[in-house]
């Protein structure tokens, strides 16, 4: 499998409208062809930083649902325009799994699923928050992680995705030279 973790910075103080923009219009036309595993908006680290994974089979399926999705009106001349106006920077990740658990096997299961677009009054974020560990090595993951990645491609360090907690700070496990982010998820992020 391949797993693509995108992160955009975004201008100062757009988060929220970007994020309303996708949960309103653009994610059941980016999830008919995309697969994925969770959306994220930074609460350390670099702000106005969202976040997301997707995970392919293969690189062909990667290159065919992002083909399909270039395909799609609505995402190309719909939201894209308005949302990528919002955008100061993209990079690009992309992953080997090596380690995983239960709740993230049970999301790569679900990962083809179509999600609708928010309904009016439902909240945007989740109430928990997750967490990310970049590592300098493969051993300074922290165990308690949902899912541990080696790089393919894009930024070398090893990485892990931690639990959602109510207080991710006392659950946050000791990590030495490692650089941790808080993320919250957007409600209807599987992870």
């Amino acid at each position: 499998m391949i797993h693509e973790w995108r992160s955009y910075r975004l201008k100062p103080g757009a988060a929220i409208d970007y994020l309303a923009l996708l949960a309103d219009q653009g994610l059941p036309l980016v999830t008919r062809h995309l697969p994925l595993m969770g959306y994220w908006l930074a609460e350390s680290g670099g702000l106005n930083v969202i976040h997301h994974l997707w995970a392919y089979a293969d690189w062909a399926e990667r290159e065919a649902a992002r083909a399909g999705l270039a395909q799609e009106e609505g995402w190309t001349k719909g939201f894209i325009p308005q949302a990528f106006a919002l955008v100061q920077e993209q990079e690009n990740r992309l992953l080997h799994l090596t380690r995983s658990s239960a709740a993230y096997d049970a999301a790569l299961a679900m990962r083809r699923r179509l999600h609708p677009a928010r309904a009016p009054g439902s909240p945007l974020m989740a109430p928990d928050c997750a967490g990310l560990v970049l590592a300098s090595h493969e051993g300074a993951l922290p165990d308690a992680a949902l899912a541990q990645f080696q790089p393919l491609s894009g930024d070398p360090r090893p990485m892990a995705l931690l639990p959602r907690a109510a207080d991710p700070l006392a659950a946050l496990p000791p990590i030495s030279g490692a650089q941790h982010n808080l993320l919250r998820p957007l409600a209807f992020s599987p992870l």
